[in-house]
């Protein structure tokens, strides 16, 4: 029950609908049990009168309306029952997907795109079945099981207390196989997890595989996750099957004893024979919501282990969100300030643990490495103004500017916005104020217009023109059948490099943002392209502050400031001109460019 809790916001939520659910079960129940009671007399009333037809007839007039009746309270108990479960199912995968897109990129740096699937699809379902199917069998089972066992007291009391003797054997097998069946289902959605991201890697990744010729590795090692994903599940069946014969024994045990002594009792004379045959239809009725109590509580193990893992996605935080205090709709000009800002690489060698703890590890998971990638980083970039930052690869130059977006804070130091901590400003209106354009580009599997238009739904025809003209999409354009109405593939997969890159760069201007970060943006773009580029967006950032990033000195030497990272710190900063004439890092690359672009003229 630690698990299922999670449940109970969810649940309240229909509880009208379950009240009368077990409403329609109690008639149910109530409806079955008279059944057997009238042909109890119907059997007596044969055995001291003989066969009379019109009492035939009555009795089985009125075991047909009660039948009728019953169906009728089991139709409205399956309805409210089964309603309230896929409602709760509808409300929980909904509070999912916005708890997914609320937490930070570090809590995706850690989890993997399949278990997350998993969870929102597998464990999901698991959890709709016990409260579904599930409860509708706990309800008819218990209060069957509770109305039943009253009448057999009522009926012969020593017989009774034999029969219900036995029953508490059924609870026994339940307590020791279920908590084993709980674990390994555990075991089962967590290598199904890792299955599903498998998969899911290599379709995403099926050029690198057929580039390198992998395919047979990979189908080695998806059939080596496949077979443990099935021995995993044949445990699990293994162990539910013991449930099935358990039951079967010990309803024939029962039955073998009712027969016995309820005999005896009928052959002197304590019992009557429709006593014991009202003894044997009670018999044959419980023996069907005893199997159903086995069959849910396969179902709440499954759904106690599910809601577990739910409730690890549903009870992280971000670590990274807006500040209680903040006050809405900020207007952000653009000036921006580091100030002594460090950042430190924190790698928990055991993600997944975290993950599985909600975010929480033990002490025994605490085994990190700390290094700093970038340290007392300071300069100011005055609103309206550019700066760019150079720097060899893996210095952290994307690392630095995810610090404005807030896709993650600084170990010290601050990063400030018109003079304001960042940490200090809602979210959605700094991240409004931003345009970011990465040098990995992410395009949705939807025409290319929207991918273009993401963020800015309702901009008309010329903004999307004039932004399309600007990336140097438009170039493109004509090699696409439908034009900006083209579908992609999944991520882009149909363009090139340079073509993924100029719809994220028309997706940036379009949003028309306060501030424009282009992270290394046109390094899939050939020279003659970004170069046009760069003189489309020369009249866009004239209107806002940028920061750009970018491995060639032609990309960058006409910001207002340059910024060279090397080994951690700030090792040069200044214009262009000024760089290149102090003869240090800046001036070598700038050389160093200049000779290879020569030889390329050759």
């Amino acid at each position: 029950m630690e698990h299922l809790r999670h449940l109970l916001p969810f649940v309240a939520r229909y509880r009208n609908r379950l009240l009368f659910g077990l409403l329609c079960a109690a008639g149910s129940a109530l409806l079955t049990a008279i059944i057997p009671q009238i042909l109890r007399t119907t059997v007596d009333n044969l055995n001291s009168r003989g066969v009379v037809a019109g009492d035939l007839l009555r009795a089985g007039g009125i075991m047909l309306a009660l039948a009728f009746a019953d169906s009728l309270c089991r139709y409205g108990q399956r309805q409210l029952v089964a309603g309230s479960a896929y409602g709760v199912e509808y409300d929980m995968r909904g509070a999912l997907f916005r708890r997914l897109l609320t937490l930070d990129q570090g809590f995706y740096g850690q989890a993997h795109t399949g278990d997350l699937m998993t969870r929102v699809t597998n464990d999901l379902s698991a959890v709709r079945q016990f409260l579904g199917p599930g409860v509708n069998s706990l309800m008819t089972a218990t209060l069957f099981i509770g109305i039943a066992g009253s009448l057999l007291f009522l009926t012969n009391g020593t017989l009774a207390l034999i029969v219900l003797a036995l029953l508490p054997i059924i609870t026994i097998l339940f307590v020791a196989i279920g908590g084993r069946m709980q674990r390994i289902f555990r075991g089962v959605q967590d290598q199904f997890g890792d299955l599903s991201t498998r998969a899911q890697e290599n379709f995403s990744g099926i050029r690198t595989i057929k580039a390198y010729a992998q395919e047979d590795d990979e189908i080695r090692t998806f059939l080596a996750e496949n077979e443990r994903y099935r021995a995993q599940n044949v445990r699990y069946v293994l162990l539910s099957g013991l449930l099935w014969p358990a039951l079967a024994v010990v309803m024939g045990l029962i039955g073998a004893i009712v027969l016995l002594v309820g005999g005896r009792f009928v052959a002197n004379g304590t019992m009557s024979l429709g006593d014991l045959v009202l003894f044997n239809t009670y018999l044959a009725l419980l023996s069907w919501p005893m199997v159903n109590l086995g069959w849910t509580v396969n179902l709440y193990q499954q759904a106690s282990a599910s809601m577990g893992r739910i409730a690890e996605v549903l009870n992280r935080r971000a670590s990274i969100r807006t500040p209680d205090e903040a006050q809405p709709n900020v207007t952000i000009g653009g000036s921006i300030e580091f100030r002594d800002v460090g950042i430190r690489f924190d790698h928990t060698l055991t993600a997944e643990h975290q993950l599985a703890t909600g975010g929480k590890a033990a002490p025994a998971a605490k085994e990190r490495t700390q290094n700093w990638v970038l340290r007392h980083i300071s300069f100011t970039v005055p609103a309206g103004s550019s700066l760019a930052i150079v720097g060899a690869t893996g210095v952290g130059k994307t690392t630095l500017v995810n610090l404005l977006a807030r896709v993650r804070d600084p170990d010290e130091g601050q990063v400030l916005i018109d003079g304001r901590d960042i940490r200090t400003l809602p979210l959605d209106d700094l991240r409004r104020a931003i345009g970011y354009v990465p040098q990995d580009t992410f395009l949705f599997s939807v025409p290319l217009r929207e991918n273009v238009t993401f963020g800015r739904p309702d901009a008309t025809q010329q903004e999307v023109d004039r932004a399309a003209e600007v990336a140097r999409l438009s170039n493109d354009l004509s090699q696409f059948p439908n034009g900006l109405d083209t579908m992609i593939g999944e991520r882009g997969v149909t363009l090139s490099g340079g073509q993924k890159q100029r719809p994220a760069i028309a997706r940036a201007v379009l949003r028309d943002p306060a501030i424009l970060v282009l992270d290394d943006a046109l390094s899939s773009v050939d020279t003659h392209t970004a170069a046009q580029i760069l003189a489309g967006l020369r009249d866009v950032m004239q209107e806002r502050t940028s920061i750009i990033i970018a491995q060639r000195i032609a990309t960058v030497k006409d910001a207002d400031q340059v910024v060279v990272l090397h080994e951690g710190h700030i090792e040069e900063q200044g214009a262009h001109r000024a760089l290149v004439q102090s003869g240090g890092r800046y001036a070598a690359m700038y050389r160093r460019e200049l000779l290879e672009a020569e030889l390329r003229e050759e």
